[in-house]
């Protein structure tokens, strides 16, 4: 519970994100997913949310799409825009 919080960083959005991948039953996706995770600590609080809300529409499979196909650093910046822009980033590897 610890690292959920760390992760979320008090971002009620991130931490839904992370409960709902918690509650996945797929073994496989949540390895592609957290492997990312430990790859882009830039993305934690409000860029987690960013990721699972903003571009992937809540949809797990497409986190994990997007984790499994996008470069690292461009998934970052993509994280990090608030402004929906980085959907132009990452649309091509969804």
């Amino acid at each position: 519970m610890e690292e959920l919080t760390q992760w979320s960083q008090g971002n009620p959005g991130a931490l839904t994100f992370l409960m709902e991948f918690l509650k996945s039953e797929n073994t496989i996706k949540g390895i592609v997913i957290m492997d990312k995770l430990q790859k882009a600590p830039s993305i934690r609080g409000a860029n987690l949310y960013v990721l699972w809300s903003d571009l992937c529409d809540k949809d797990l499979d497409k986190v994990e799409q997007l984790c499994e196909n996008c470069p690292t650093d461009i998934l970052e910046d993509a994280c990090s825009r608030q402004d929906y822009s980085g959907m132009d980033l990452v649309k091509n590897y969804l």
